[in-house]
Formats: structure tokens, C-alpha cells, sequence
């Protein structure tokens, strides 16, 4: 096996765990790998990544489905902003200074993450009605499928502490709506950035054979958490993937001399 099949088949499981076990996240280990190891450029990373994250996260949704964690309303609600969002977040990936916001993102992730691990929700902040609730889901799918079309990754950061938080969703079920959102949005950004030509079709034909039994894997572990449980896993990714974001940005615009983030990445060389 070559170098690039041991690290495509790394990346695809890692990611299709991720995503199996936590309702989202894969992009966070793909496009990483895919930029590292596997030498790709980061826009088609971020590309290649959603193209995958659309098959892994159809495979957990069914999952989670079979298991009872769904809800149609935040379902429709969370996927009519999320389309727009990622949409709109795949055509400005070329424009938007992509450092500074990996940076800004980073941040956010670890506050949500050190809330959700430091202080068990005990139902959301809100108690919307069912219209008033439609409309925060929307706002939540707006955000991230801005966030997924934008960075390469699945959405579900966002989604799933969103709903715990917010809405008070409980962690098992928002991570399947989570997932079933994340089909349809990282569908549509995933065609965006594939119309764009920033998707390897050949990495991810190498890396789809070990994403789909990695989420299967994943689906699996998470039905035999509690939800307290899930919610501490997933809180504790989360810190990681956003040290990670934070760190490798902060370091890339150091060497740049903090020009790198000022720019789009579309338009530096």
C-alpha cells in the first residue's frame, strides 16, 4: 500500500468515526490530514472533506434514525438555513481571509466546548414555541452551513451544541438531526466547491472505503453512551478540534509575519 493509501485510509476512518460517534466533526481530522500527509491544496481539502462528510454522515443518519433520535421540526428548520448558509460559505471560501477566521473559530469552539463540559445543561436557555423554534433553527442551520461551506467542515459543531444548549435538544437525538442536516448542506457545498474544481474525486475514492465502516463504527459507540456521557466525548473533541484550529492558524500567521489571514486565500498565490 503507498504512502497516500495509508494516509487516505487514516483520514476517511478517523473522519467517518468522528462523524458517527458525535453527529459531526469529520472534516476537523480529514482536512487537517489532507493538507498535512497528504499534501493538498486547503481549498481542496476543504472540498474533498464535504464530498466524504455527505456519504459518512447519510450512513450514521440511518443509524440514528432506526435508534429513534430524530425531530422533524428542528430537522426542517436547522436545513432551510443550513443550505443557504453553505452555499453561501463555499463561494466565499476563495474571498474570505481564511486564517483569521480558522482563529475566530477556534475560540468559539473551545468557550462552547468548556460550557458544555463545565455545567450539564439541565434544559436550553430558550423554550420557544413551535414557530418561535422553527425560526432558531434556521438561524443555527444559517450559521452552520456558513461554517461548513467556508472551512470544510460538516456543520455539526455548531448544530449539536446549539440545540443542547439553546434549545435544549437532547445530545443524542441533536446529533442525528444533526447529521441528517448535514447531508443536505454538505451536499449542496460540496457541488458548489466540486462546480469550482476544489474536489480531488481521486483522494476520495480513497478515502470513502474506510469513512463509511468508521461511521458505522462510530453510530454504534455513541448508542451505547449515556447522554451525559456523549455530551463529555463530545465536549472534549470539540476543545481539541478547536486548540487545533486555533494553534495551526495562529502559527501559519506568525511565519507569514500576519499577513496570511488579511488576505483571501483565493487571491494569494
Amino acid at each position: 500500500m503507498s504512502r497516500r493509501a495509508r494516509w487516505s485510509a487514516l483520514a476517511g476512518f478517523s473522519g467517518g468515526v468522528l462523524s458517527g460517534l458525535l453527529g459531526g466533526g469529520g472534516g476537523a481530522v480529514m482536512v487537517p490530514l489532507m493538507t498535512g500527509p497528504l499534501r493538498m491544496r486547503q481549498h481542496v481539502a476543504h472540498g474533498t472533506s464535504l464530498a466524504v462528510i455527505t456519504v459518512t454522515a447519510a450512513v450514521a443518519a440511518v443509524l440514528y434514525g432506526l435508534a429513534g433520535h430524530f425531530d422533524w421540526l428542528l430537522f426542517a428548520g436547522l436545513t432551510a438555513g443550513a443550505v443557504t448558509g453553505a452555499v453561501a460559505g463555499a463561494r466565499l471560501a476563495l474571498r474570505i481571509p481564511a486564517l483569521r477566521l480558522r482563529q475566530a473559530f477556534g475560540v468559539f469552539l473551545l468557550a462552547v466546548s468548556l460550557r458544555m463540559l463545565l455545567f450539564a445543561p439541565a434544559g436550553g436557555w430558550l423554550e420557544p414555541g413551535p414557530f418561535a423554534e422553527f425560526g432558531l433553527a434556521g438561524a443555527i442551520g444559517l450559521s452552520g452551513g456558513l461554517a461548513s461551506g467556508a472551512l470544510g467542515v460538516g456543520g455539526g459543531a455548531i448544530f449539536v451544541p446549539a440545540m443542547v444548549l439553546v434549545l435544549g435538544t437532547e445530545q443524542h437525538e441533536a446529533q442525528g438531526i444533526s447529521l441528517v442536516v448535514i447531508v443536505v448542506a454538505s451536499t449542496m457545498a460540496a457541488l458548489t466547491h466540486y462546480r469550482q474544481g476544489t474536489v480531488d474525486t481521486e483522494a476520495a475514492r480513497w478515502l470513502l472505503p474506510t469513512a463509511i465502516p468508521g461511521a458505522v463504527a462510530g453510530a454504534g459507540l455513541a448508542t451505547m453512551l449515556s447522554g451525559r456521557g456523549l455530551q463529555v466525548v463530545f465536549a472534549v473533541v470539540l476543545s481539541a478540534i478547536g486548540v487545533q484550529m486555533l494553534t495551526t492558524a495562529t502559527r501559519r500567521l506568525r511565519a507569514a509575519g500576519g499577513t496570511a489571514g488579511v488576505a483571501p486565500e483565493g487571491a494569494r498565490p
